[in-house]
């Protein structure tokens, strides 16, 4: 493509669909192409059972990564999406040779070592009734949007415990490091915060950047125009940019 516009790939957090980032298709407008990445057992994806493996996901999504990359593009994820946009950049890169122009990492740590004490089996909540699950998340304000609605629960909490198998079993391979630069953001009020730099840090040659956005975990959600903001100033060109902030303002 030549008409300066960059596909931002937007992947979804614990248990969501990646609908949820639909809204910024219409905010962004056409110079950044918001393209969210549907993972199994959600929203519209053909297949009804969630993945509770790394790899398993990976195959499931590159081939539409890869088969959408007609321009430059950026990646997004938050929580669980985070480190999915981060393994989806390595793979573009070593496999395709292809870099993004940046990636953005949102509400996650980056594990890069095996975490003392975890049984090898899944996440140690993984036998717990639904009840206790949501309570536990509820102390660290971390229950996933519909995980408490009669009519969509039962499919986003089989969603969020693949999710979290996937997230307990995680380890990264420090041969994946990307050339991107990399933005971390955190919510001020993430009352479980705990995505220091340090882990992302190992994660890229290029340059971290760490930012904090109003709001808690789900700041994404609730901080829709801090986020839009920080992705107009890094992927736009300048009169793209005023062209975004003149709609916002209307």
């Amino acid at each position: 493509m030549s008409d300066g516009s960059v596909r931002l790939f937007c992947l979804p957090f614990e248990g969501v669909s990646a609908g949820v980032y639909l809204p910024w298709r219409e905010a962004l407008g056409p110079a950044v192409v918001v393209t969210p990445v549907e993972l199994p057992g959600r929203g519209r994806h053909p297949r009804t059972r969630p993945c509770s493996r790394m790899e398993h996901l990976l195959a499931e999504v590159m081939p539409y990564v890869v088969r959408m990359r007609d321009r430059p593009f950026a990646l997004y994820g938050h929580g669980f999406g985070a480190l999915l946009a981060y393994e989806i950049a390595a793979r573009l890169e070593w496999e395709h040779d292809a870099v993004a122009e940046r990636l953005y990492v949102s509400g996650a740590a980056l594990p890069h070592r095996p975490a003392a004490g975890r049984p090898a089996g899944g996440p140690p909540d993984a036998g717990l009734p639904d009840a206790e699950l949501l309570r536990r998340l509820g102390e660290c304000g971390r229950i996933p949007p519909g995980a408490q609605d009669p009519r969509r629960a039962g499919r986003v909490l089989a969603a969020l415990r693949a999710d979290r198998a996937v997230l307990a079993a995680y380890r990264r391979d420090p041969r994946h490091v990307v050339h991107c630069p990399v933005t971390l953001m955190t919510g001020r009020d993430d009352r479980a915060a705990a995505a220091g730099p340090a882990g992302w840090r190992l994660c890229t040659r290029g340059s971290l950047r760490t930012q904090t956005l109003p709001g808690g975990h789900y700041f994404p959600l609730t901080a829709g125009w801090d986020l839009l903001d920080v992705f107009t100033r890094d992927l736009l060109r300048p009169p793209a940019v005023r062209h975004v902030r003149a709609a916002a303002a209307r």
